[in-house]
């Protein structure tokens, strides 16, 4: 029988010591798989990270054919840590998990079935809050649907090679966290390739807790920025200081209002003026340096 990689399986990490062993487990405990391989891309981490997955990578039986830990260097970026990632694998699919969550045991094999020809291919989220509870919610079942075109989640995906490859892989110009699974779902389309989900890929997906939640969201509300410049058919506004400025000063109005009036903190309320300042800090910036341009695996890499 050939041992031929099949799946390459990248892992992107930063600072994930308390909870990486999680996932090295959920892969060496995939069944019923084909030849895969693990790729772990260290992302700067500070805590241990990098030595705790060679003391794994050293233990003498694991479910994957091969191990790799590489660093991306120092600077967070989701995007950069996953193209650096995507140039270490061998595999005719790729697929992508987070660090902090769990594959079930039929994840690589479902991986490898679904991607048949040039696909990308979405999994099923099952979702836990940080204290291990179980979260019922609709989303992560089924593709992200979005005003412009359907999305995967990079914390459960997979496509083949020469389709990542085709389109460049991830943009690295996009912020550190958020919109690069979204941007690299509609490049893919764009350029043709199909779209599809997986049910029987799935995940045990954890929450972010709240600090790591408001450093999100404030990104994602940079990312919103340059996705309405790129993508106009997905959201038509005009992100400028003017309007970003007065977006957050509203929102920090109704904010200001239910402390006072509900001596309460609205969370959504809060979310947004996070998302508010992320998109005033985006929109200042372009407004200095202008839009940055894609910035994709290098042809002669490909």
């Amino acid at each position: 029988m050939s041992n031929a990689i099949d799946v390459s399986v990248v892992v992107c990490v930063r600072n994930g010591a308390a909870t990486i062993q999680r996932q090295l487990d959920a892969l060496d405990a995939q069944i019923e798989h084909p030849p895969f391989e693990v790729v772990v891309v260290d992302n700067g981490s500070a805590d241990g990270t990098a030595d705790l997955v060679r003391q794994w990578v050293g233990q003498p039986v694991h479910a994957a054919e091969r191990i790799t830990l590489v660093s991306s260097g120092s600077a967070p970026s989701i995007p950069h840590a996953r193209n650096i990632g995507v140039l270490e694998c061998s595999g005719r699919v790729i697929a992508f998990c987070n660090a902090d969550d769990a594959v079930r045991p039929h994840w690589v094999a479902a991986m490898s079935a679904a991607v048949t020809s040039r696909e990308l291919v979405g999994g099923r989220l099952v979702l836990w809050n940080t204290a291990g509870e179980r979260v019922h919610k609709e989303f992560g079942s089924g593709l992200v649907a979005t005003s412009y075109l359907p999305t995967v989640v990079g914390a459960n995906c997979a496509v083949a090679r020469s389709t990542l490859l085709a389109v460049g892989g991830f943009d690295e110009s996009l912020p550190p966290y958020g919109f690069d699974d979204v941007d690299f779902s509609w490049r893919v389309q764009e350029a043709g390739f199909p779209l599809v989900y997986a049910p029987g890929a799935e995940v045990d997906f954890t929450l972010s807790d709240t600090a790591a939640s408001v450093r999100k969201r404030f990104l994602l509300g940079q990312g919103r920025v340059l996705m309405a410049h790129r993508y106009p058919r997905y959201d038509s506004a005009r992100y400028t200081p003017w309007t970003t400025v007065r977006e957050l000063l509203q929102s920090a109005g109704a904010l200001a209002d239910g402390l006072v009036r509900h001596r309460s903190l609205d969370r959504q309320t809060a979310s947004t003026v996070i998302a508010n300042a992320g998109r005033t800090y985006a929109a200042m910036r372009h407004r200095v340096t202008g839009l940055p341009s894609r910035r994709l695996i290098p042809e002669q890499n490909r």
